[in-house]
């Protein structure tokens, strides 16, 4: 990454669509300039069901940020959730000519570029591939540039997702007036502002907990071992409490960040709760905490149990030693993460996201891409395209940008 790049980051979630800026200061590190967060109902469990819903809103988020900039966004980084994605590891090593030359930049791409002959399912296409690690003559290292050697072996992490599922993500840019630079699983968009190091070498269950999904991820020895998504998150549990006690949405929610706990045995005190929108015969209806309660914890315990029936089917229970819980699905409910102990049998917490100032908590995922792209080692460009004549609006930006698909000259950008 060079000096003053731009890093868009775009999280498509179920409630909402996020935007983050960042830019690579002097110090080579990514500065986050400003973040965006827009209403959006055009995901039903984790798949672009309204590209035209998504592309509005990714159209608002984009101005927002452009409204503090100089320039105009021309493309960006975009998530994609778990169940969509599949994870392989291969090798692939080269012979050096000459040893005594160190590994060089052109080396590294030699073996990334020839996952390009991979045959991958029908129906699926590669998104991504990290190397995990290299080996050389004398040593392993994630960083071989400049080592002498006569050969070097990467490890890699080949990242495939389903076609249609990509092609639809592509649309609705493409509808925003923007380009892909590439797409990011939503696990490696968490793993480098909630995860230790330790945490990722050892091997631990990555949970993201959004309003509509939870991301599943398992990261060990600094790689990815399996990716996956379950369509249920906290707006499950609010639409439980909704039916369960026959009150409104809105107030479902309200009393399930008041009163959230994950367990009936954690109640004190059981005191009576006045229901202002039951929709009943009764007038004044009252409840228990305990009633409350206990509609979170049957949800609660079923979201973990399913997990712990992929971890098992996959069989990955002894490659994982902790787990750490990221997203703002179940952050409302209380000791949670005890009950994900109880069922998981290892150490759970949630994970702290160390994001900037700038960042308003709803856009942590979008934060999430730019820090990982933005760690992406081994890579000559990372930036973002941007026009920098900002006499054209954002909308006249939209229709150039399909202008450029039917072949018209483009206006000038930069990477």
């Amino acid at each position: 990454m060079a000096i003053g790049d731009i890093i868009v980051g775009i999280d498509i979630g179920t409630s909402k669509v996020c935007c983050c800026l960042g830019q690579i200061n002097k110090f080579n590190q990514v500065e986050i300039l400003n973040s965006s967060s827009v209403a959006c109902e055009g995901l039903k469990k984790g798949r672009i069901v309204s590209q035209e819903a998504v592309a509005r809103a990714i159209r608002f988020a984009i101005s927002d940020i452009e409204a503090t900039q100089d320039f105009i966004i021309k493309s960006a980084y975009v998530n994609i959730v778990g169940s969509y994605v599949s994870v392989f590891k291969t090798k692939y090593s080269v012979k050096l000519e000459d040893k005594y030359a160190g590994v060089s930049q052109n080396d590294i791409d030699t073996i990334i570029k020839s996952v390009g002959k991979i045959e991958v399912p029908e129906g699926q296409q590669v998104i991504d591939v990290i190397p995990s690690k290299f080996i050389t003559d004398s040593r392993i290292t994630d960083d071989p540039i400049g080592i002498f050697t006569n050969f070097l072996e990467a490890e890699l992490d080949v990242i495939i997702a389903d076609k249609s599922v990509v092609k639809t993500i592509g649309m609705a840019m493409q509808k925003a007036g923007l380009q892909i630079d590439g797409i990011v699983t939503n696990g490696f968009a968490m793993k480098d502002i909630v995860l230790s190091e330790d945490e990722k070498s050892q091997g631990v269950l990555l949970l993201d907990i959004g309003a509509g999904n939870v991301d599943i991820s398992v990261f060990s020895d600094n790689g990815i071992l399996y990716a996956d998504s379950i369509p249920v998150g906290g707006d499950t549990i609010t639409n439980d409490i909704s039916i369960g006690l026959e009150i409104s949405y809105g107030e479902a929610d309200k009393l399930k960040k008041q009163y959230g706990l994950s367990r009936v045995a954690y109640i004190d005190n059981d005191y009576s709760i006045t229901l202002s929108t039951y929709t009943g015969d009764e007038k004044n209806k009252t409840v228990k905490c305990s009633e409350l309660v206990e509609i979170m914890e049957a949800r609660v315990e079923e979201i973990f149990m399913i997990i712990k029936q992929k971890i098992e089917e996959n069989h990955l229970k002894s490659l994982i030693h902790s787990c750490v819980i990221s997203g703002q699905g179940i952050n409302s409910i209380n000791k949670s993460e005890k009950t994900a102990e109880e069922i998981l049998g290892v150490p759970v917490r949630f994970g702290n996201s160390k994001t900037a100032n700038l960042i308003k908590p709803e856009c942590v995922g979008a934060y999430g891409i730019v820090k990982y792209v933005s760690n992406i080692k081994h890579s000559k460009n990372i930036g973002s395209k941007i026009q920098e004549d900002v006499d054209q609006t954002f909308f006249e930006n939209i229709v150039q940008s399909f202008k450029s698909i039917l072949g018209a000259k483009p206006s000038k950008s930069r990477k």
